[in-house]
């Protein structure tokens, strides 16, 4: 990413403030990401699309087309935003885990980054509750929005934890060495490409706000402001893209459905 590329991706995510490279940038930088980038995964679902990880390719989608996408495009821009910036950076992959039950696969992708003598785990491509903003990958308890998370350390996988009333529950689990981008194609081509997957067999639109957050979970809108939830079905096509495009800033043309 060239220096006119960097300024363009932060204008995008309307990002003015300070670019030391610190935990508190870092977590600035996330909290104006998810607020304006949504986690969508209409390429797959609508256009039957595997989205492209290449680097010019997500650029122009996410800044010039201001278009959203999933962990693997959200996450593979972010790393290559914080090495422009000049942070110490570099990929994890994966497993989410969010409840018992039989391991998943790794499925998702994070951002680790050496800072101040620390490591710090970035994400803005969960689309779920994971934490919107930056974690230190510590056993110290962080509030994120009134939300606690930590992390623990079984073994070499770092563990992020979040606190439900009174219970830690484990959110994902990673290992915390390097993974090389290559190693991330057919993760993608499996999550995006594979008929039947949910990437491909509903649609996901998230988006957060700063006191709630916008959701469209196949034709169901549910907006979330403060204590407030407004909920609507949306009965056309022309219904959801306007709602992609009034509540989201998603402009796109959807196919029609056979």
């Amino acid at each position: 990413m060239n220096k006119q590329q960097l300024e363009a991706y932060l204008d995008r995510i309307g990002y003015t403030g300070s670019r030391e490279l610190t935990g508190a940038t870092l977590d600035a930088l996330i909290r104006a990401h998810v607020s304006t980038v949504p986690f969508e995964n209409l390429d797959p679902c609508e256009f039957g699309i595997t989205p492209s990880l290449e680097e010019e390719d997500l650029f122009r989608k996410i800044v010039e087309n201001r278009r959203g996408g999933y962990c693997f495009e959200l996450n593979t821009a972010l790393h290559s935003l914080l090495l422009a910036m000049g942070f110490d950076a570099y990929p994890v992959v994966v497993r989410i885990i969010m409840g018992p039950g039989p391991a998943r696969p790794y499925a998702h992708k994070g951002v680790v980054v050496r800072a101040e003598g620390k490591l710090w785990y970035c994400d803005v491509g969960f689309g779920g509750p994971g934490p919107k903003g930056v974690v230190e990958m510590s056993a110290d308890e962080r509030d994120i929005d009134g939300v606690l998370y930590r992390c623990a350390f079984p073994e070499d996988y770092c563990e992020i934890q979040k606190k439900d009333g009174e219970a830690w529950s484990v959110l994902f689990r990673f290992p915390m060495h390097p993974i090389e981008p290559c190693d991330f194609i057919p993760l993608n081509y499996y999550i995006g490409g594979q008929a039947g997957f949910g990437f491909r067999a509903w649609r996901t639109v998230n988006l957060t706000l700063t006191n709630g957050s916008k959701a469209l979970t196949n034709d169901h809108l549910t907006i979330r402001v403060g204590g407030d939830v407004t909920e609507r079905d949306l009965k056309t096509k022309e219904e959801v893209e306007a709602a992609l495009r009034e509540e989201f800033g998603i402009d796109v043309k959807l196919p029609d459905k056979a």
